[in-house]
């Protein structure tokens, strides 16, 4: 992706918690042919020794499957993003969009056993699932007979990640806080999540950020 130094983020952490907090990816294949292949599915991000792995699943019906083992896929997280008026800087220049998102590419491994497939859905579960009134992970057995003919596990072995935080750094400290200020006045979810990731930003060392 374009990714002018100003917006580059390598802080492994922020890339991690971004993914974490924001589990439906943009999963994107190339066919024989050279076209792409899309599919929005969650993904769960684990530790693999050094490394790190994305675990997820699609419906045997998604043909998208036969795309992924063994192959190169890359994974797009979205985190808040949201339009920023001019009218919040000092002086008036142009208008643009806040916006953060890791892409992470790997070579990808089919998970098509039963055992397998159930420990994917599992992996979503425990991460998603929480407090008092969570759901406790249960298949019927009649379903569970039939894992194999309806769901196809995979994990992404992840080889590269680009993260991208374009948050105001190539304006004035003025100008951020008038970012902030102008967040804070909408009432829409996606304004609030993203002046709140501005804010924990900000507040980290400037050498944490780079």
């Amino acid at each position: 992706m374009y990714l002018p130094r100003n917006f580059e983020n390598t802080d492994r952490e922020q890339s991690l918690a971004l993914m974490r907090a924001h589990p439906l990816a943009t999963v994107i294949s190339v066919d024989q042919d050279g076209s792409p292949f899309v599919s929005h599915l969650p993904l769960v991000v684990q530790p693999d020794g050094d490394g790190l792995v994305c675990i997820g699943h699609l419906s045997r019906a998604n043909l998208h499957w036969k795309l992924l083992g063994g192959r190169q896929a890359t994974a797009i997280f979205h985190g808040p993003d949201a339009y920023i008026t001019p009218s919040w800087y000092v002086k008036n220049s142009v208008p643009t969009w806040n916006y953060a998102v890791v892409h992470v590419r790997g070579t990808v491994t089919l998970i098509e056993d039963r055992a397998g497939i159930v420990r994917c859905l599992e992996a979503l579960t425990a991460t998603v699932e929480k407090g008092p009134d969570a759901w406790q992970f249960w298949i019927p057995e009649d379903l569970r007979n039939t894992l194999e003919s309806a769901i196809v596990g995979f994990q992404l072995s992840v080889e590269t990640i680009q993260s991208k935080f374009k948050l105001s750094q190539n304006r004035s400290e003025a100008d951020r806080a008038g970012v902030l200020r102008g967040l804070a006045g909408r009432d829409d979810a996606a304004s609030q999540s993203l002046r709140a990731l501005m804010q924990r930003y900000y507040a980290a060392p400037a050498e944490e950020r780079l």
